[in-house]
């Protein structure tokens, strides 16, 4: 078995790919597999493909629902111990991303590192704390293409298509509620490209609304209403904005949600699960 399945998802987006191609090509780390799945692009992708399929352990040019359905085609071929999402228009930091991740022993569900957000302009570095928890997920959640993903993981539970752009979340809120493990490298995995449909404007917003009323156990969702009050304004105003106005308020929200993040992980569920929270109505778990 590999170390690595990279799996890269394009559509109509042959400059973007090109991109990516040649960074995994410049990869001084071998032990990986590479997946390609491309939507039945138009504009030269699967020429462009087919020139380069001798790196590709699977690949296929059709059509599919879209980004999460392209994703679980690539899933379902994946045979390495963790999996790199490197969409088109992504690319590692440097030839030597993957020599650096790997050369740590891993051992979580999910590794991850810092990433570059890339825009037209100008880039910006996101660096990502440890330990990770619930509230840098709530509000901040970490790039996909910085992760590293347990194979496993995914081919138990792909990524639920019926969400537009933010599938990829969901299953991480999913897998933190579950109680899967973090481990942070010390590393910058990727540039991030801020011009992608995911990057845009308020892309997803009702997405994230779905998750937190769907995902986020029923016993706290109470909790988390309380906290998003605001949300539900003309200007989507929520708490992730009233925060940034002074230290205070961020640190009480902050402490709050890593208490949270504390009972979901340290604390039997079925004994959360059959209490109620102070001031929780009895109908509610």
């Amino acid at each position: 078995m590999v170390s690595l399945s990279i799996i890269t998802i394009n559509y109509n987006n042959r400059d973007g790919l090109a991109r990516t191609i040649a960074s995994v090509k410049s990869q001084t780390f071998a032990d990986y597999e590479w997946i390609v799945i491309d939507g039945g692009s138009t504009d030269g992708s699967r020429d462009l493909i087919e020139a380069n399929k001798e790196l590709f352990a699977y690949w296929c040019s059709e059509s599919d629902g879209g980004i999460y359905d392209a994703i679980n085609k690539g899933i379902a071929h994946a045979g390495g111990q963790y999996i790199s999402c490197m969409n088109s228009g992504d690319e590692y930091f440097s030839s030597d991303t993957l020599s650096s991740v790997f050369a740590h022993p891993l051992t979580a569900d999910i590794v991850y590192g810092d990433w570059y957000k890339v825009y037209p302009d100008r880039r910006v570095l996101c660096r990502m704390p440890y330990p990770m928890d619930l509230y840098i997920f709530y509000y901040h959640n970490i790039c996909h293409q910085a992760m590293f993903v347990r194979t496993k993981a995914l081919q138990e539970k792909g990524f639920d298509p019926t969400y537009s752009v933010c599938a990829d979340y969901a299953r991480w809120m999913e897998m933190l509620f579950a109680g899967a493990t973090f481990q942070k490298v010390d590393t910058v995995v990727c540039c991030y490209d801020m011009t992608g449909v995911s990057s845009q404007g308020n892309a997803g917003w009702e997405d994230c609304l779905r998750i937190r009323r769907e995902i986020v156990p029923e016993w706290l969702r109470p909790v988390m209403q309380r906290l998003d009050g605001y949300e539900s304004t003309p200007d989507h105003i929520h708490l992730l904005h009233i925060r940034q106005r002074g230290g205070l308020l961020r640190s009480l929200v902050h402490n709050l949600l890593k208490m949270i993040n504390f009972l979901c992980l340290h604390i039997d569920r079925g004994r959360l699960l059959s209490h109620r929270l102070p001031g929780q109505s009895p109908e509610v778990p």
